[in-house]
């Protein structure tokens, strides 16, 4: 059967990559990103299951008469290295999409990693503890940062076969060496406090959707179309002149300057 050969996996595809990303998380999976372009990238999980090497004779036994250079290298590497576990790879988001044609393997005992990708190993060197906790698995599947993530880009093995030790790693095992595996953290973190807003002249912004502009002014005495009224006629004063009974205003006090003439 060839619906189970990816063709991502086989020479002519290898060789059109810029190179790939290598990836392990507690969860016991590892991830493998073929990088297309630099902003692309084709990307496949691998899990371990529990009857690894029954699985892998399903796949000999469907696949193996289309690739037995492949099936080859795998059962080499079993008989050098019992105990490692043979990981199942399968497209990202569809697990039924298994790649007969590419593996990976994991030894405790060597603390190593072997990638195979249809008829090219690479070999890739990892810490005790990163592949005790690879092959455990014991972390949660989502919301996890990875322990391992290296990046190896072509001309670095031009896709034939390759070793790469501790000393080639940007970054290698993000676990603490000799430290125990912290189990992940389950407590939700505090709201920090609120800040206290600062109020300031520049933040005083026109809203011309405020209901406030479409509100009628308050009343005012000075409305245009209220009802003018004439205030009353203004009248003199009188007076009187102290210890008189003489009213004093304008026009008397002119008679009386004239009588006195």
């Amino acid at each position: 059967m060839t619906d189970f050969i990816r063709p991502e996996f086989t020479p002519d595809f290898l060789t059109t990559y810029l190179g790939y990303h290598l990836q392990f998380f507690r969860s016991g999976r590892a991830k493998i990103s073929f990088q297309i372009t630099p902003h692309k990238k084709v990307e496949f999980y691998a899990d371990c299951p529990k009857r690894d090497r029954q699985g892998l004779l399903r796949q000999k036994k469907r696949s193996g008469a289309a690739l037995p250079k492949h099936f080859d290298l795998i059962a080499t590497l079993l008989r050098d290295v019992p105990d490692a576990k043979v990981f199942r790879l399968h497209a990202k988001g569809n697990n039924n999409a298994t790649a007969d044609n590419a593996h990976l393997l994991v030894s405790l005992e060597q603390a190593t990693l072997w990638l195979v990708m249809s008829e090219v190993t690479h070999q890739w060197e990892l810490t005790p503890l990163l592949a005790q906790v690879l092959l455990e698995g014991k972390g949660k599947r989502l919301g996890e940062a990875s322990i391992f993530n290296e990046y190896m880009p072509t001309y670095e093995h031009d896709w034939q076969d390759a070793e790469f030790g501790l000393e080639d790693y940007t970054v290698g095992s993000r676990l603490l060496a000799g430290a125990p595996v912290l189990p992940a953290l389950t407590a939700v973190p505090k709201r920090p406090p609120a800040v206290r807003r600062v109020y300031r002249q520049e933040d005083e912004i026109d809203d011309y959707d405020d209901p406030f502009f479409f509100t009628d002014p308050p009343h005012d005495d000075d409305d245009e179309d209220a009802l003018f009224v004439s205030p009353p006629p203004m009248t003199a004063q009188h007076t009187r002149k102290n210890e008189t009974s003489t009213p004093y205003n304008k026009e008397r006090l002119w008679e009386q300057v004239q009588a006195g003439r």
